[in-house]
């Protein structure tokens, strides 16, 4: 009856998996700020779609001989950039050189950095500069970037609704929910029964096939 027993444990996980409810997840996102020779391309970033959680990827497409940049976020949220606090890209440039194996011949050589805030992140406007520095002149640009509030709540009553014993209800809008659960719990109740069915016959030929096997043994035997 081992065999059975197998068939009854896969049936039992897949009905768990079916019955399994879906878990949503927030999509992180990573927004690309290129940095140009005449600024950052992005400029101040607005965009509502930014929210907690997500990313900032810097990337230096300023191919001027002998420039670099740095970028700098003030993360702490206290308006000045202070080394130990808060974000520094480091220095960027625009290549790195490669040997003939295409790895980094200078490890500390950086084209792109990235600055991941944090699921918890205070909600408000960011500074952050970037540093160019060509051949020994130094220019500073001033952006900002907005983070706002990553919701996952689902849409509730708003002030004015009405729910509860009292309320008015729309007859067209509570049939279709009716309809939808009914629909729902059939297609349950089907896939359950076809689950249910198709152990019983695996069970069944499981059997068969052992009681075959027994005849076989003890004729085997007898002629013997």
């Amino acid at each position: 009856m081992r065999s059975g027993g197998c068939v009854i444990m896969i049936g039992s996980l897949l009905m768990a998996t079916l019955l399994a409810p879906a878990v949503g997840a927030h999509e992180q996102k990573t927004l690309t700020v290129i940095l140009t020779d005449e600024g950052v391309v992005a400029g101040n970033v607005t965009d509502v779609a930014f929210v907690q959680g997500n990313s900032v990827w810097f990337r230096m497409e300023d191919s001027t001989e002998n420039t670099t940049m740095v970028v700098q976020i003030d993360t702490n949220f206290d308006g000045v950039f202070n080394a130990s606090e808060d974000f520094d890209s480091g220095e960027l440039v625009n290549a790195c050189e490669l040997d003939e194996n295409g790895s980094l011949v200078d490890e500390t050589c950086a084209v792109s950095a990235t600055h991941q805030f944090m699921q918890n992140a205070t909600v408000g406007t960011y500074l952050f500069w970037v540093h160019r520095n060509h051949n020994g002149s130094h220019t500073v640009w001033n952006h900002s970037i907005t983070v706002n509030k990553d919701v996952h709540e689902e849409e509730g009553p708003t002030a004015g609704d009405c729910f509860g014993v009292g309320c008015d209800v729309d007859d067209s809008e509570q049939e279709s929910e009716e309809d939808v659960s009914v629909a729902t719990d059939s297609l349950m109740v089907l896939l359950l029964a076809a689950i249910s069915l198709i152990g019983m016959v695996a069970l069944t030929i499981s059997i068969a096939t052992e009681r075959t096997e027994e005849k076989e043994v003890k004729t085997y035997l007898q002629e013997e």
